[in-house]
């Protein structure tokens, strides 16, 4: 089955207010990405096929689109996204601008080893 139609089906199966944080890094993760709506996000490794692809037209992601590059950029982004997420859920905010995403500090968190 694709991962493109995974995504469907998970979409399908959640509450439409609920987010998808999606990483990938190779082709057959560009499918999954076209799939995406405009409040979840794509985690793409750069320099990576699933990179290259979205780079050749961003327009087509929906998504948010977080790059990341090794291990230690990969927990710092996706800790960012679960913060700001968690912020926005819990005061309910409603984020219609990438202003706030962009601009907003996540809290210091210790991550066991």
């Amino acid at each position: 089955m694709c991962k493109g139609r995974v995504i469907e089906r998970i979409k399908a199966s959640i509450d439409g207010n609920k987010r998808i944080i999606y990483l990938g890094d190779g082709k057959g993760d560009y499918c999954s990405s076209l799939n995406l709506r405009e409040q979840d996000f794509m985690m793409p490794r750069k320099n990576y096929p699933v990179w290259d692809l979205i780079c050749n037209d961003p327009s087509l992601i929906k998504a948010k689109i977080h790059p990341w590059s090794d291990g230690e950029e990969l927990q710092r982004t996706l800790l960012h996204l679960i913060h700001t997420v968690s912020y926005l859920e819990d005061n309910n905010i409603d984020e219609s601008n990438d202003l706030f995403i962009s601009s907003f500090r996540p809290l210091p968190i210790s991550v066991p080893h």
